[in-house]
């Protein structure tokens, strides 16, 4: 009887919940839509453009606008809003492109055309699903891109002077085609008789800030193609086209705010409770300094005085340092020079006589210069 009790119970509890609209775990089972904003990339003043835009092309100073921007590696005969696709959003039509610039340069700012740069970008900080110039009559949808001179009055209606676009620069598509994908070998271009037949149905304002681009009607596009035009929201379609751009901006901000600090792998933080008084240091000790007793006696007729039971280190050896070995250079010695014998030059008479000996004289005999047996001395007597 009680478990009957109890399941009754049970089951009144459960079917009160369900008719109060919450599941057995007391949460809605109702989902509630909550519109969730995009990130999107952050412009604030037309410098911003000037580092993400540089890998795509080059920037070049034109008149009085100022530093302008045109793309790399184009065809010639390239020009702006000619490859990619219209989306229709609840901000009017979206131009889709997957040229790696188009998230700038056919959102932001206005296109121009000079013969001594082509088609270049003037960058501005409004965003709009697409700034454009809309022509339609004759079976054919045709835009052109605005001018940087186009004027936003008070009441949010953007103005322009429709005389000042060149004819050249619209490009056209048959009604029937214009969902379709959008290349430059399609559009018709520069047809002055094309252009003539139709009129202008640009209708381009600016509602709670959000720039509103309207052109060919819905119900025009749906009859001509055939196909149902699906809306979607314009934030995903920028969301999707800004993602890498965005990637890009957060990621440098993201590591400079927070710092990063190595951790010394020698160095362990201990816990608060963990934290005892800190260890005294030990210090390093202090060698020992021998004071000599001024009572001992000096030794004596330099005489060594050992204690017993101690014995006396031996002095060091002494050992003068080697002497570096000195190369000196060699001597070179001349050589001996020979030595020059004089020849010897023949006597004259006189000195042969001079070099001849002497005879023996016998003494006495010689006096004066007499020879023998003259003079004063007289031979013995008889």
């Amino acid at each position: 009887m009680n478990k009957t009790k109890r399941l009754a119970a049970n089951l009144g509890f459960i079917l009160c919940c369900a008719l109060l609209g919450h599941s057995t775990y007391g949460q809605p089972s109702l989902s509630v839509g909550v519109s969730v904003p995009l990130p999107s990339v952050e412009i604030r003043t037309e410098s911003d453009f000037y580092e993400p835009l540089a890998p795509q092309g080059e920037w070049v100073v034109v008149g009085s606008y100022g530093r302008c921007w045109r793309p790399h590696h184009v065809a010639r005969d390239w020009r702006p809003y000619c490859n990619g696709n219209w989306e229709r959003t609840d901000a009017g039509w979206y131009w889709v492109s997957d040229e790696p610039w188009a998230w700038a340069t056919y959102h932001y700012g206005r296109w121009d055309f000079t013969d001594e740069y082509g088609w270049y970008w003037v960058p501005q900080t409004q965003w709009a699903p697409a700034w454009v110039s809309w022509h339609e009559g004759g079976g054919y949808v045709g835009w052109a891109p605005l001018q940087p001179s186009v004027r936003i009055s008070v009441n949010g209606f953007v103005g322009f002077d429709q005389a000042r676009i060149s004819p050249r620069a619209f490009v056209f598509v048959p009604q029937g085609r214009f969902l379709d994908p959008i290349r430059p070998t399609m559009v018709v271009a520069n047809n002055t008789t094309i252009i003539s037949r139709t009129v202008n149905i640009t209708n381009t304002k600016i509602v709670n800030n959000t720039v509103i681009n309207e052109g060919p009607a819905t119900a025009v596009i749906e009859k001509a193609s055939g196909h149902k035009v699906q809306a979607v929201a314009v934030q995903e379609l920028r969301h999707k086209e800004e993602a890498v751009v965005v990637a890009k901006q957060r990621t440098p901000a993201a590591i400079s705010e927070k710092k990063v600090q190595t951790p010394v792998p020698s160095e362990v933080q201990p816990r608060a409770k963990d934290i005892a008084a800190p260890p005294e240091r030990l210090q390093p000790a202090k060698p020992a300094v021998i004071t000599p007793d001024p009572a001992a006696a000096a030794p004596k007729n330099h005489e060594v005085q050992s204690e017993p039971h101690k014995a006396i280190p031996a002095a060091p050896e002494f050992k003068p340092a080697p002497r570096p070995e000195v190369n000196h250079p060699p001597v070179i010695r001349a050589p001996a020079q020979p030595k020059v014998k004089q020849q010897e030059r023949p006597a004259s008479p006189s000195q042969k006589q001079e070099q001849q000996p002497a005879e023996d004289k016998p003494p006495g005999n010689e006096r004066n210069g007499a020879e023998p047996g003259q003079g004063h001395d007289k031979g013995p007597k008889e």
